[in-house]
């Protein structure tokens, strides 16, 4: 036997709430028999066979030390006493009433817990629904069940980390389910209490299994336990005037199987009485809705199922979504890699109209455009989006910098791993309808109840996006500024999230979304990338569609001219002149109407183009004063500048010049137009190849629109080489004198076109980032005048025109057949 005070010592700290009693388990903590405690001078212990209980003084906050001695070791035990909130009992209803914003997001959340306890299912019954007073709603799992140590440690304590526990950095541990290998969906530790929300009586019935797990955690055995618990409480006795800790909780553990509820197999039953609200017809089909929306379409049924039952005729005849999914003309299903590799997958075909014909992108196709929009990286051509992210923010111009710096490196992925992204896309004017469905009523009634973009995380659904009249990713202010984009209500998607690597995006406690940190915005900025992309190929087959049907785009004159040309032929006319001839005059109108809008789109493109030198010019002013208030002033950086503004003023001067067709000098005005970017191609350090033919003088044009033309072509280059990494960029500019014709052969070496020549120049086609659509449409309207425009595809086109090998991106030809 050795001394007291020879034996090592072991320390343990404890945090004491001010006046509780706090329990420590001697067993686990000393493991040895004890021999001798020390009494506490600010407070009193009391023993029994297995624990020690230590209650502070009323008036003690601070620490206080206990000595404890044993066989062979001594023990100090440290009471940190503190005082820490004291919740009323109300609070759990507020939990239940508040958190929770309707009985379908209620039962919502018991169908989680169902999930995340490794249910095949969730059964939820209505008893008596039609009667208030008798009414039950009883929610059935075949989980896991709770063990009477969960159910005290866990279950009764709000806001727990069980599911998904905190890494010391705050970021959440993934914890699988050991059967299915689940990624929990509750975080937060309050869906339980969603019971409130539906009744004032609650009946908790669980018989638990115990899991024995491999070295990985997954389910090596599952061992029905010997036991169910049963638990009860009437939520009106946590009345706002009683603590938490003075409501009693009534529950007991059964042992005799006779009684058992759940004879042969795990699982828990929760019923819900006293039901504190009327249920009715509508608010079953809006739950069925939900439920059917609660599941992803990816779901295997024979892993998770929900299923309903009103017990009577409530949810008969109710309609399929699979169906108006089948019959959407436009169809998408894209998947990005979280290092943005993207495969892009699109469909067009309108199943009622063969004769107007399909087209897809997919790993079948075999054109070049097609093949190069199917599958590819797509780091760089995204770059701009989160460029105008960051301006959006409000970061100076050196903090985005940094940011771009960190988004070009080679460590950056994407922060919440790989995502898939289907879309199903419609028209719904009356005549589009009957094109791609029998039964429009059935499409509009099917887009009234399911129209938006859900969200998913593994199989269940992250509310409340693509919820009605939830427009997240504000597709309905983008129609109203670009008619060439669609409403919300115009589609059907669902978005599916990696479950493990998309931690970051992290649920709110009121269940209406994700938090609005930087994944959650990084998101929205791929997303509106990937349906920006969506929206050029639908407008390019929507066009094709209304001229097919003779019909102009929604809400356009020509539509509406379409529409009383409609009426009129319907029209019982007393005098077939009289008809002819307001039909003749609706043609005037359209005639009259298209020159205008020729006459319009050009000078609205020579103003574009001027507006983005005062625009440069807005940027530039601050950084002058900025320079001559530094002392001494830096001579050499305030001249760059005035330097920079005298380019931006003559470029401006120099599209806004009024002009006429005469001879220009061809090389002088290519310059001009290389000038007025001279510094936006110095700052992305794009060089420029000139070859000139020397036999050639002036063309025959005016001059103010030959600049705009080729300013709108630097603009673009400057764009889209910017998307893809590439140390010498650059652009290559030849001019040719054949067959009495000049051409000026116009390339770059940047990711080159990806469409056809007639989507590209029809107007407000656009894939850059905000982008109008307007400057293809000009170089394309001026050169019908002066001769002609031409894209060219083929890099053997350009070998044979001794353009040089490095400059394989996009090629422009312009062919002018006046030179004086």
């Amino acid at each position: 036997m050795i001394n007291v005070e020879e034996k090592p010592i072991a320390s343990f700290e404890y945090k004491v709430q001010k006046n509780s009693v706090f329990k420590l388990d001697l067993a686990n903590v000393t493991g040895e028999i004890i021999k001798k405690i020390d009494s506490p001078s600010n407070g009193q212990i009391t023993l029994d066979e297995y624990n020690l209980y230590y209650s502070p003084n009323a008036a003690f906050i601070g620490k206080e030390e206990i000595t404890i001695y044993g066989d062979n070791k001594t023990f100090k035990i440290i009471f940190d006493v503190v005082s820490t909130f004291k919740p009323k009992a109300h609070i759990l209803i507020l939990l239940g009433e508040e958190l929770i914003k309707s009985s379908v997001m209620a039962i919502y959340e018991l169908i989680k817990n169902s999930y995340d306890a490794d249910s095949k299912g969730a059964f939820v019954k209505f008893e008596n629904i039609e009667d208030l007073e008798k009414a039950s709603i009883t929610i059935t799992d075949s989980g896991t069940g709770i063990t009477k140590e969960v159910l005290e440690e866990v279950w009764f304590e709000p806001g727990t980390d069980f599911r998904k526990p905190l890494n010391s950095d705050g970021s959440r541990k993934i914890k699988r389910s050991p059967i299915f290998w689940r990624v929990p969906m509750g975080e937060k530790g309050v869906g339980r209490f969603a019971v409130h929300k539906l009744g004032h009586t609650i009946k908790l019935i669980s018989r638990p299994a115990e899991i024995i797990l491999d070295e990985v955690g997954k389910a090596k055995s599952i061992n029905l336990l010997d036991y169910e618990v049963v638990v009860e409480i009437d939520w009106r006795s946590y009345s706002q005037s009683k603590y938490l800790e003075d409501v009693k909780i009534n529950w007991e553990v059964k042992k005799n199987s006779e009684t058992f509820h759940f004879k042969n197999s795990h699982g828990t039953e929760i019923i819900i009485g006293n039901l504190k609200e009327p249920w009715s017809r509508g608010m079953a089909r809006q739950l069925k809705r939900q439920t059917i929306s609660m599941l992803s379409p990816k779901n295997d049924p024979n892993k998770f199922d929900i299923k309903l039952d009103f017990g009577n005729w409530w949810l008969n005849d109710f309609p399929s979504i699979e169906e108006a999914l089948k019959s959407a003309p436009y169809k998408l299903t894209v998947l990005v890699e979280e290092n943005y590799d993207m495969t892009f997958e699109y469909n067009f075909a309108l199943s009622n109209n063969e004769e107007i014909g399909t087209r897809s992108i997919d790993a079948k196709s075999n054109d070049l455009q097609s093949k190069q929009k199917y599958k590819w990286n797509i780091k760089g051509t995204l770059k701009p989006y989160y460029k105008e992210y960051l301006l959006k923010k409000e970061y100076n111009q050196e903090e985005i910098n940094t940011f771009l710096e960190k988004y070009d490196s080679n460590e950056n992925i994407i922060p919440f791993g790989s995502f898939m992204l289907e879309l199903y896309s419609y028209d719904l004017d009356s005549v589009s309808l009957r094109d791609y469905t029998l039964s429009p009523s059935f499409i509009k009634s099917i887009l009234r109840e399911h129209s938006g973009i859900k969200v998913f995380k593994q199989d269940l659904r992250i509310f409340d996006y693509g919820d009605p009249g939830n427009d997240w990713l504000g597709l309905d202010i983008k129609r109203v500024n670009n008619k060439t984009w669609f409403s919300n209500n115009q589609n059907i998607g669902f978005i599916y999230l990696d479950d493990e690597k998309s931690s970051s995006l992290i649920e709110k406690t009121n269940r209406e979304g994700f938090i609005n940190n930087y994944s959650f915005d990084f998101l929205v900025v791929l997303l509106e990338f990937i349906l920006n992309e969506f929206k050029s190929e639908r407008t390019s087959d929507r066009e094709r569609w209304l001229k097919f049907n003779k019909k102009g785009a929604e809400g356009s004159l020509e539509q509406q001219l379409d529409a009383f040309k409609e009426i009129v032929n319907n029209v019982d006319f007393s005098n077939e002149e009289k008809k002819q001839l307001v039909l003749r005059e609706a043609e005037k109108i359209e005639e009259r109407y298209a020159q205008d809008k020729e006459t319009l789109l050009i000078p609205a493109g020579v103003g574009m183009t001027a507006s983005f030198a005062m625009h440069e010019i807005e940027k530039l002013v601050p950084r002058m004063e900025e320079t001559i208030r530094e002392y001494p002033i830096d001579v050499a950086t305030i001249e760059d500048q005035v330097l920079e503004l005298k380019d931006y003023v003559e470029g401006i001067v120099s599209i806004v010049k009024k002009g006429s067709d005469k001879p220009i000098s061809l090389t002088e005005s290519i310059d001009q137009a290389l000038k007025n970017y001279a510094t936006r191609l110095a700052n992305h350090k794009i060089n420029i190849n000139l070859d000139y033919d020397p036999n050639i003088e002036t063309i025959k044009c005016d001059k103010r629109l030959f600049i705009t033309m080729l300013m709108n072509l630097i603009d673009n280059s400057i764009y889209w080489i910017d998307t893809i990494y590439k140390k010498d960029k650059g652009i290559y500019i030849k001019t040719e004198k054949t067959n009495e014709k000049v051409t000026i052969l116009f390339v770059d070496n940047g990711p080159g076109f990806k469409d056809n020549i007639e989507d590209i120049v029809r107007p407000f086609f656009s894939r850059k980032e905000g982008g109008i659509g307007i400057g293809m449409y000009l170089v394309d309207t001026v050169m019908m005048k002066y001769g002609k425009l031409n894209i060219i595809y083929d890099s053997e086109i350009l070998k044979d025109r001794n353009v040089p090998g490095s400059y394989t991106g996009a090629a422009v030809e312009l062919v002018f057949n006046k030179i004086n």
